[in-house]
Formats: C-alpha cells, structure tokens, sequence
C-alpha cells in the first residue's frame, strides 16, 4: 500500500507544483516552461503504471470499513483505466504546447493543472463519492474560467446545465448506492444517467456545449471535455448496475445525438459552434457502444473514446491556433493560407478524419469494433453509426476547404511555431500509428470490457449494489 501511495504522490506533485508556483507570482514564461516539464513528467509517470505489470496492479484501500458510498477502495487501478491514466497528462501537454502567447495566463496554467489532477485521480478511483467530489471539482474549473464579463452568457449558460448535473450526480449516488434496494436504487441510478446526459451533451441536454463554444472560451471547455470524464461515471456507476432497459434507452438516445449533432455540424456559420456540435456527436459515440450486448461492440466504444479524445483536443485546438491569426472562423467563405500553413492544414485533415474513423487512423478500428460487434444485436446501431460518420466526414472537409482553400483574401498569416507543429505532430502521429498498429490497444481495450462484463454479470446474479471487486 504504501509504494501505491508513492505513485499516486508521484502523479499528483506535477500538478500541485505548477498551482504552487503559480500562487507564488513565478513569471508566465517561466511558469509554462515549468507546466510543460510538469505535464510531461506527469505522462510519464502514467504511462509507467499501465507499462509495468506491477503498477499495474496499483491498490490503495481505505484505512478502514468502508461504506457503498466509499467504494471498495480509495485508489485502483484496474484493466480498464490502465489506457486511460496518461489521457488527461498528454491533453494537459498539448494544452500547455500550443495556447498561444495572447490567451495563455498564470491563472489559466494553474486551472489546466488543477483539471488535470482531477480527472487523473477520477480516473484512478471507482469510488461514487469520490467521482461526486471530482466531478464538482471539474465543474467549478470551467465556471471559475469564465469569470470575465464577456463570458458571463456562457458561465450562465454552463451553470444552469452543470450544477444540476452535480444534484443529480448526488442524490443518485446517495440513492443507487446507500444501501436503497428496489425502487429508490432504481430512481438513483436513472438519475446517475441523467446526469451523465447532461454533462456529456446528449439529446435533448445538448444545446449549453455548442453555446459555450461559442461565447466562452475554448481552451477550458476543451481540456473539460475531452477526457469524458461523464462517460467514465457512467461505466463505473452504471454498467454493471443497470438493467439492460436503461442501457438501451442510453444507447438510443447516445446514437440519435451522434447523428443529429453531426449533421448539426455539417451546417454551421462558424467554427467555434462547428466544434461544439462535433463534439456532441464524437461524445455520443462513446456512451452508444455502453449498451453492453456485445464485448466486441464494448470495447470499440472504449477505442473511440481514445481516439476521439485525442483527435478532439487536436482539432479544436487547430481552430484556435487559427482564430489567433485570422480572428472569427466563417465557415462561409474560403480564407485559403494552405502554402504558409501546410503542417496545420494536414494535421486538421488527418484529425478531422481520425474523428470520422477514417481507414489507417485509430478512430477507424474503433468504430469498426462497434459496428461489427453491435449489428447482430442492436442492427440500428451499425446504420446510425454510419450515419454520424458519413455527417461528421461532410462538416470536416467543409471546415478544411474553408479554412486552408481558396485564394487568401487576409494579410499573410504568422507561421506556426516549432512548438506548434511539434505538438499538432505528435497528435497526428499517435493516431496514425494506433491505426497502422492497434494490436496493444484493441487487446486491451477487449481485456477490459470483457472484465465490465463480467462485473456486470456477478452484481446482476447477486443484486448487490456493493462495487465489485476486481
């Protein structure tokens, strides 16, 4: 127990390093040169725990008997987190590589630090109080950074969807798991679901994503999006509780967000609100394949929340990278640039369709295992897959042809820095080679929903509410 606290220690000092040095007054180019060194000593030290078999087997109890509520344990981790502990540190990287100078702040590093800590330790516990007490925490980060009067529509907008969410997220948590049988166990876990629906965007709780896109700031609602930290809940919380009725009811709902928030994209004026709404569909995508009644269809969802996380974070964070230059992104006209941003052009290509699970990207093996692995059973969701794809490829090449074709009509845009294109690089790359070579995470990614499965077949043969152990 005591070398598992090391490593969550070793995990957690990163973070709490840059909020320190931050609160001391160090000076912002100091302070992102710390965060860098930070976030990649934090992804590093993540990528150890799931490398090693040892790590792996990560346990921290608690120091005494533990109620439901508390969960089994305190920190774990298990088969299928081991993929998703460096997500938040290499997002937190990234974030960190290409803000650009003009929206970077001292206050923004130290939130991008305090939200990658979050979803890091989110990640590293199944425990339903815990996961109330970091879904709070992510919620006041992207509150707290819209604190400007020009944010004060988004910050209204979020807060009246988010909050909800979190009394929603409590008193389901307090019913499902509090020792309630019968129907109070079943109104909390559907209230667990419904606040998985708000937070996530899904039909017809989806309307706050686009609208914070748009009038907030993009940098904060990314790096709280990305990592799905509400999908996370749900498979924890959910899966191997509810009855295959709420699943299927989850899994209807998710596959008609992804479709409708695709073509919802495909039709947008402006680039901020064509990411919010690919971000619906990409987040919806990852909630459908949680109907569970198929491993193979379980762990392509698992693969698509990988990829589309990755392939997310690149892609808007080109947009902004862009709006930096040119101001406002209109969808409507062509802005051209392609010769003086060839690097930023292929990498938004090669994301955009990384995101529509184009052949050769990871996104392809993902949603192949979803709809190969859920058409037997569930034959809408192979046909609504497609759908959302088909749409989501239309609003990419749409964004591309605007954005990089076309005679420039603007002055000449300022070159991407070397840590710009080092950054956009690396993402780019990562999801070409998990295409090309997908043995290691598809592997793992069936490991772990045949171990979801499993819970869920042992909690549904004992009618336990108790978290099961691994």
């Amino acid at each position: 127990m005591i070398g598992a606290l090391v490593w969550v220690g070793a995990i957690a000092v990163p973070p709490l390093l840059v909020v320190a040095l931050g609160r001391l007054g160090l000076a912002l180019e100091r302070l992102r040169a710390v965060a860098a060194a930070c976030a990649a000593a934090c992804l590093l030290t993540c990528a150890a725990v799931f490398a090693s078999p040892a790590l792996g087997a990560l346990h921290v109890a608690w120091p005494f008997a533990a109620p439901p509520l508390l969960g089994s344990s305190l920190f774990r981790v298990s088969v299928f987190s081991t993929y998703l502990l460096p997500l938040p540190s290499a997002l937190w990287l990234v974030s960190v590589a290409v803000t650009p100078r003009s929206r970077l702040d001292a206050a923004g590093l130290q939130r991008t630090a305090g939200a990658t800590l979050s979803a890091t330790l989110a990640f590293l516990t199944e425990s339903p109080a815990l996961l109330l007490v970091f879904w709070t925490i992510s919620n006041l980060l992207l509150v707290g950074a819209l604190s400007r009067s020009e944010h004060r529509h988004a910050r209204r907008v979020s807060g009246a969807y988010l909050w909800p969410s979190v009394a929603l997220l409590a008193c389901g948590i307090a019913l499902a798991f509090g020792g309630s049988t019968g129907l109070p166990r079943t109104v909390g876990l559907w209230l667990v679901i419904g606040a998985v629906l708000v937070r996530k965007g899904i039909f017809p709780f989806h309307a706050w994503i686009p609208e914070v896109f748009d009038t907030g700031r993009m940098g904060p609602i990314i790096r709280f999006s990305a990592p799905q930290l509400g999908a996370y809940v749900a498979v924890v919380l959910v899966v191997p509780y509810a009855t295959p009725g709420m699943l299927r009811a989850l899994a209807i709902l998710s596959l008609l967000t992804a479709v409708y928030g695709a073509a919802l994209a495909f039709v947008q004026r402006d680039g901020r609100r064509a990411c919010g709404y690919l971000f619906v569909s990409q987040s919806a995508l990852v909630l459908a394949g949680l109907d569970c009644t198929a491993p193979q269809a379980l762990a392509g969802s698992l693969v698509v929340w990988l990829s589309s996380a990755l392939a997310f974070t690149g892609l808007t964070r080109t947009v902004l990278a862009l709006e930096v230059r040119r101001g406002r992104l209109d969808l409507t006209r062509y802005h051209g640039g392609y010769e003086q941003m060839r690097p930023l052009a292929v990498s938004f290509l090669i994301l955009g369709l990384a995101c529509t699970g184009f052949p050769g990207t990871l996104g392809f093996v993902g949603e192949e295992m979803l709809i190969k692995g859920a058409v037997e059973e569930f034959p809408a969701l192979g046909f609504f897959v497609v759908a959302a794809a088909a749409l989501t490829g239309l609003a990419v090449l749409r964004m591309y042809f605007s954005l990089f074709c076309g005679t420039r009509t603007t002055p000449l845009p300022q070159a991407l820095l070397r840590r710009e294109v080092l950054a956009f690089g690396t993402v780019t790359a990562l999801l070409v080679l998990g295409g090309l070579l997908p043995r290691a995470v598809v592997a793992s990614r069936l490991a772990a929903s045949h171990a979801l499965l499993g819970d869920r077949a042992a909690v549904q043969a004992r009618g336990c509410p108790l978290p099961p152990c691994r």
